[in-house]
């Protein structure tokens, strides 16, 4: 990939950015399965690694043991893809890998490790489209894109030493990223197209400070926010269209996921003196504690995949 020129490098994401929107319209289409299980990133064993929980009976499962320290990961709904950052050596490179196909029935595992990056700095923030083709990422470049197999690479939006742009998140259908930036004067969630690269300011006064996080039908975004009535952090969610935003929650809480149909909430929380994983009803308003360990939990996110087509009579 390194030898396409970039002419014929943005044709194929062009490209790929279609067939993400049609296979996000197709899973939008189908009945979507409700995630019993969420990934996360946990230092309950010494250093950060991957874990899965599963949501009704609270077993934690162990998803890998490298020792190297794991950031927030971020999975596609049409597939068991998972993107991620690890560190290698002194920096963070992205890493992709599957959901055993049996995770369900049996103890989840991780197959398939694919290293994606290889370049010596510091790449961060991964996100991956519904159809599992692009990834997202924040790097010293910018905010950059490329396919799941690391090909295809190229700033969207490059670090111009003027503005702070981070936490970027990949729409669901591929075609736009969301992001946190000071280039109005304060930091708010801005949008940039990916096909046109036009730039929209989505929310004011929303004083967000990362853990953007995307409906499964590309509506609304729920993100970090420190415009709470206290000191602490809260869980806020936006309307893509129109910007308006209201706050969910406000208890120290951050790294916001939204369930494949909308109605539950996955955060980190602090509320009782440790980082642990909390899921909010935002139907009934109840409110689970999921996990109670020494170490941090962090960056929950609902493992989901389209369910199986019903069988015609």
């Amino acid at each position: 990939m390194k030898n396409i020129p970039m002419v014929m490098m943005r044709g194929l994401l062009a490209g790929l950015i279609v067939l993400g929107a049609v296979s996000a319209a197709r899973a939008q289409a189908e009945a979507v399965s409700e995630s019993n299980y969420a990934v996360f990133v946990s230092q309950r064993e010494g250093a950060a690694e991957l874990f899965a929980i599963n949501l009704q009976t609270h077993q934690v499962s162990q998803l890998t043991s490298t020792g190297r320290g794991h950031l927030i990961p971020s999975a596609s709904s049409g597939s068991r893809e998972l993107v991620f950052a690890a560190q290698e050596g002194s920096n963070f490179e992205l890493f992709t890998a599957q959901v055993a196909s049996a995770w369900r029935s049996r103890r989840p595992t991780l197959v398939g490790l694919q290293r994606l990056t290889m370049n010596g700095v510091d790449e961060v923030s991964p996100t991956i489209s519904a159809s599992g083709a692009l990834v997202a990422f924040a790097s010293g470049a910018g905010l950059e894109l490329m396919t799941v197999n690391g090909g295809g690479r190229q700033t969207v939006l490059a670090n111009d030493g003027t503005h702070r742009d981070y936490c970027p998140a990949l729409s669901p259908d591929g075609t736009q990223v969301a992001f946190v930036s000071d280039r109005s004067g304060v930091e708010e969630i801005w949008l940039i197209n990916l096909a046109t690269g036009a730039l929209r300011q989505l929310t004011a006064a929303a004083q967000p400070v990362g853990g953007l996080n995307w409906s499964a039908d590309g509506r609304q975004l729920v993100f970090t926010s420190a415009n709470t009535k206290t000191t602490l952090t809260g869980i806020a969610l936006a309307d893509v269209r129109s910007g308006s935003f209201r706050l969910l929650t406000d208890g120290g809480d951050s790294s916001p996921a939204l369930s494949p149909r909308g109605d539950r909430l996955l955060f980190t929380s602090q509320r009782d003196g440790d980082a642990e994983l909390y899921l909010l009803s935002l139907n009934t308003g109840a409110l689970e504690r999921l996990t109670h360990s020494a170490g941090l939990d962090d960056g929950a996110i609902f493992l989901v995949e389209p369910a199986l087509p019903q069988r015609r009579p």
